[in-house]
Parts: C-alpha cells; sequence; structure tokens
C-alpha cells in the first residue's frame, strides 16, 4: 500500500490522493459507528506512514548544505578600480 516511488513528485501525488480519500472518509461524521470510526482512525495512522515517505523523498532529492569558508573573507565594499 505505502511504497516510496523513485520520484519526489510521485510520493507527493499518491500522499494528496491518499489524503483525498481519507477525507471523504470522513463525510458524516458525527452519524459513524465504531467501524467507520475504525476506519477513519486508520487511514490517518496510513496517511502518517505517506507523509514519512514524502519527507525521507524531499530529504533524498534536496542538496546537503554545507558551510564552507570562500578565499576571501574580507567584506564586499564595493568600492575599487573599474
Amino acid at each position: 500500500m505505502i511504497t516510496a516511488k523513485p520520484l519526489l513528485s510521485e510520493n507527493v501525488k499518491d500522499f494528496m490522493d491518499y489524503a483525498l480519500e481519507t477525507i471523504q472518509s470522513m463525510d458524516g461524521a458525527p452519524e459513524h459507528n465504531t467501524e467507520e470510526t475504525n476506519l477513519v482512525h486508520q487511514k490517518i495512522a496510513n496517511l502518517r506512514e505517506y507523509l514519512a515517505v514524502v519527507e525521507a523523498s524531499y530529504n533524498e532529492t534536496t542538496p546537503t548544505l554545507v558551510s564552507t569558508p570562500t578565499e576571501n573573507t574580507t567584506p564586499f565594499t564595493g568600492t575599487g578600480h573599474a
């Protein structure tokens, strides 16, 4: 059911599709019986798992920021020879 895909956009699409399905299952909440309530709670738990997959996919696609000093550490003043 929750399978990580190679592309971030595919993982986000799966998350959004399942989120809409979860929202639809919440319709009529005041009249839900125990079985329907349990189903909604399970869908919300699954949604958390999908979100974790999206987060991992995002983290895999973003470059790691490395703080390295530049060669010239003197601040640029904007003055000099043209």
